[in-house]
């Protein structure tokens, strides 16, 4: 099956690959190994974009660098994943420095280095890459990458969550609930968070269920809590957020009616996401206080 994160990069790269200006690679081409991805023919994604890669297409370096990274139809390389997105972000492509910032502030594939990764992060937000902008904001509430910076955190989770970038609209939501850089405001962390948990964010679905039981910033609603923790724990791909959701469902479930359980159970099946704005590189969200 193939990667959630590389299904959606595909479509975006898709959109930026009809855009590309003339004298770029043949735009028909670098489609159909696109389109090869999104069927999982690997093999054929590989076999069209190493060319074009090879060739200069920064759509196509960046894509072959994804390959690597999570060794689809290439093995395995975060060395050899970050050598390709060199050579985007050389030409501009700020996915390509978004993730090569992510693998600089990990050291994989290169040697760690913070004020890179910061570097990096900042030239493809200051662009207008909803990922590096909440990569940044994030870097500046949790004070590893540089000092700690409310203010700035804000700004950039704020440019982010505008955009739809659900990890920046959860993070930017417990800025808010906790009032830092910004007054408190339980409304703008229910709008938040809803946002957020709308498009698919694990975290934030369970975050939206306990403000949904407790009544903050939106009356109580147990049958909107239990939805919220329902899906939480289903689409949740770590064992913290999974089991707290299923505490907390079974727990508000001892309080509810048949009907209310039922009804809510309903309304998770028939649950969607929002169609979420492709990340590029998916950054953990700010640790616990």
């Amino acid at each position: 099956m193939m990667n959630l994160r590389l299904k959606l990069l595909v479509a975006i790269l898709t959109a930026l690959a009809a855009l590309a200006p003339a004298g770029a690679a043949d735009v028909s081409e670098v489609g159909r190994g696109l389109n090869a991805i999104t069927t999982g023919d690997y093999a054929t994604a590989v076999t069209v974009l190493m060319p074009l890669a090879e060739n200069g297409d920064p759509v196509a370096q960046f894509t072959v660098g994804q390959l690597f990274e999570q060794g689809s139809g290439l093995p395995k390389s975060a060395r050899e994943a970050a050598r390709w997105f060199k050579l985007a972000a050389a030409s501009g492509q700020t996915d390509a420095m978004t993730n090569l910032g992510l693998l600089y502030e990990q050291g994989r594939g290169v040697p760690q280095d913070y004020k890179e990764a910061i570097r990096l992060y900042t030239a493809a937000a200051e662009a207008g890459n909803q990922v590096a902008q909440s990569n940044l904001g994030t870097s500046y509430v949790e004070g590893k990458l540089v000092p700690p910076d409310y203010a700035l955190a804000v700004k950039w989770l704020g440019k982010a969550a505008a955009q739809g970038e659900p990890q920046a609209q959860y993070n930017l939501a417990r800025m808010y609930a906790g009032g830092l850089g910004v007054e408190r405001d339980p409304k703008e962390v229910f709008r938040l968070l809803r946002e957020a948990a709308g498009r698919g964010l694990p975290q934030a679905q369970l975050a939206l269920g306990i403000v949904y039981a407790a009544g903050r910033g939106t009356p109580a609603d147990a049958v909107e809590a239990h939805k919220w923790f329902n899906l939480a724990a289903g689409n949740a791909d770590d064992d913290t957020t999974r089991e707290s959701a299923q505490v907390q469902r079974d727990t508000l479930a001892k309080s509810m009616t048949l009907e209310q359980v039922s009804a809510a159970q309903a309304r998770a099946r028939e649950w969607k996401p929002q169609e979420p704005a492709p990340p590029a590189a998916p950054k953990a969200g700010i640790a616990p206080q």
